[in-house]
């Protein structure tokens, strides 16, 4: 009684992990290479951060252009604006007073 044990050639096993490791390198360069998914996650995490931008950038010029479209329309922005600025009318009189309000008198 001779036990005959079926066994695949060497051949075959050779081609068997030949394909495995090709398998496995694609894997890597696709995840570790350029244009991989860690590039592609990185990507995805600076273009949030540009569309936060953009949003805050918007938010920003639409503030602007309310002041300016006031400025335009409305007297007394104008002259608020120009009073922040230190100007005054003709024949006014300013008087500044200091800063220092927190000290106590000796």
């Amino acid at each position: 009684m001779t036990y005959s044990k079926r066994r695949t050639s060497h051949k075959k096993e050779l081609y068997y992990i030949v394909c495995i490791v090709v398998l496995m390198a694609v894997l890597l360069f696709s995840f570790f290479g350029p244009g991989g998914y860690r590039d592609l996650r990185k990507a995805r995490i600076e273009l949030q951060e540009q569309r936060v931008r953009v949003e805050e950038l918007k938010r920003n010029n639409y503030e602007h252009m309310k002041s300016i479209k006031a400025l335009e329309t409305d007297k007394e922005a104008l002259e608020k604006a120009a009073r922040e600025k230190g100007y005054v009318r003709s024949g006014e009189i300013i008087q500044q007073l200091s800063e220092d309000t927190d000290q106590k008198p000796k």
